[in-house]
């Protein structure tokens, strides 16, 4: 697979690749003409490799060798969030469809978990270290019940919290879960603050340490 069609799969996976304008994937992907375009596009549906589902063309889960591609949109703090999210793909994270937990969709993704004040929460029954993978799915106008572990966006910075809803005083708290809680204060937010849900984390694969 060329170098335009790899990148058309990435841009696939996390966006509804038939309302991106032509000319704007000119740009995405660094080649000269949007004709270029409608041809690798043609390839990919040909071979396979882009497929419609729900009236949406998203890449094929499976890989040649029966392996499932999750892409990895970089890395989210499990404490103060420092990491910008940017919606690029870092890279794949290819994977024995066995091991995952939650049902294959197009809407997952990973994120490399940095710090440990999450390492008490458990994803079916694994914590969330340093350096683990942790998956999560994209949900639109998604309201996280109270208690979801989650990825959320703050002024454009990533981080993986446990959701609280302060109804009492109209706030959220995204609470730290670590064997240390002390070291942790919460992330308090407002209705005004730049703030948003972007999925639930929904497995965690767990990293390789050293």
């Amino acid at each position: 697979m060329n170098r335009v069609q790899q990148k058309l799969l990435d841009i696939a996976k996390i966006s509804d690749i038939d309302k991106v304008r032509r000319v704007d994937l000119v740009q995405m992907v660094n080649c000269e003409y949007p004709s270029q375009i409608t041809h690798h596009l043609n390839q990919l549906i040909k071979r396979g490799d882009l497929v419609r589902c729900h009236g949406r063309l998203t890449p094929a889960l499976s890989t040649s060798c029966g392996l499932v591609r999750i892409p990895i949109m970089g890395e989210a703090d499990c404490g103060e969030a420092t990491k910008y999210a940017d919606g690029r793909i870092i890279d794949n994270l290819a994977i024995s469809p066995s091991v995952l937990k939650p049902k294959l969709s197009d809407r997952l993704y990973a994120l490399i978990a940095r710090g440990n004040s999450m390492n008490h929460a458990k994803v079916n029954g694994k914590e969330i270290c340093d350096g683990d993978y942790i998956i999560i799915e994209k949900k639109d106008d998604y309201v996280p019940a109270d208690g979801e572990i989650v990825t959320s966006i703050i002024g454009g910075l990533a981080n993986i919290k446990r959701l609280r809803r302060d109804n009492a005083n109209k706030r959220i708290l995204l609470l730290s879960d670590s064997y240390r809680p002390d070291d942790y204060a919460p992330i308090i937010i407002d209705d005004k603050d730049d703030f948003q849900v972007d999925g639930q984390v929904v497995d965690v694969i767990k990293g390789i340490k050293n």
